[in-house]
C-alpha cells in the first residue's frame, strides 16, 4: 500500500493550547511516554489496547475505530520507545472526582507522582522519538525533525482539543497515512509532496 505523507509548512508555528475540559480535570497536562517506566509500562501499554479493542468492538465498520490491524503497529512502537500520549497531574479536584470510572480518564498511575492518563496515543518515528526526548529546535530548514506516523483519540474524548494538543507536544513537520485530512490541515500540515508541493524556506523555523 502506497503510504501518504502531509508535510507542515515551516511557518506555522505550534502552540500548547488547553483542551476544553470539564472543570474537575484542572491538572497540568504533560507529555507522556509510554514506555518511560520499567514497573508501569507494560500496565499503560495492554490498557492502550483494552481501548482499541473496545472502540473496534462498539463499531468495527468506521474508518479508524480502534485500529484493530495495528497492535502489531502498537507493540513494535512501545518496544522502540516511539509511543507517546498525554496525562494530568492531580490536583485535589481530580482525587476527589476521578479517582472512580471517568470518561476521560483510562487510566490513573502513581508513577513520578500520582498523574492521570488520557485515552490516546502517538506514535511517531525514531527522530522525533529522539527529539522529544532531547526536547530539540531544528537547527536548519531543511533538517528532518521528526514525522508522526498515527494518531488515535478514542471518540468519548474527540472534539475538546486533546489530539491538537498532542500533536503540538510532539511537534513533527511531517505526519503519514493522515486519517482525517481536515484535521490535519488546520494542524498546518498542507504540503503534500506526492503532488509535487514543497515547504517554502524562510528565514528562520517557526
Amino acid at each position: 500500500m502506497c503510504s501518504t505523507k502531509l508535510l507542515r509548512e515551516y511557518d506555522h508555528g505550534m502552540f500548547l493550547q488547553e483542551p476544553k475540559l470539564p472543570p474537575r480535570l484542572d491538572g497540568d497536562i504533560h507529555l507522556l511516554e509510554f514506555n518511560s517506566d520499567r514497573f508501569y509500562a507494560a500496565d499503560w501499554f495492554f490498557k492502550l489496547l483494552h481501548e482499541l479493542q473496545e472502540a473496534h468492538d462498539k463499531n468495527p465498520q468506521v474508518l479508524g475505530a480502534g485500529f484493530i490491524h495495528s497492535k502489531t503497529l502498537l507493540l513494535e512502537a512501545w518496544h522502540h520507545h516511539r509511543l507517546f500520549g498525554l496525562c494530568m497531574s492531580e490536583t485535589d479536584s481530580l482525587y476527589n472526582n476521578c479517582r472512580g470510572k471517568d470518561a476521560y480518564i483510562m487510566t490513573r498511575t502513581v508513577c513520578g507522582g500520582a498523574k492521570y492518563i488520557f485515552p490516546l496515543f502517538c506514535i511517531v518515528d525514531a527522530t522525533g522519538a529522539e527529539r522529544v526526548r532531547r526536547q530539540d529546535v531544528p537547527e536548519s530548514d531543511d533538517k528532518d525533525d521528526g514525522c508522526i506516523e498515527c494518531l488515535w483519540v478514542a471518540e468519548r474524548v474527540r472534539g475538546v482539543g486533546l489530539g491538537q494538543r498532542m500533536v503540538a507536544e510532539m511537534n513533527c513537520y511531517a505526519v503519514e497515512n493522515p486519517v482525517s485530512p481536515m484535521f490535519w490541515h488546520k494542524m498546518g500540515y498542507t504540503i503534500n509532496p506526492s503532488e509535487g508541493a514543497t515547504r517554502k524556506v524562510v528565514g528562520a523555523y517557526a
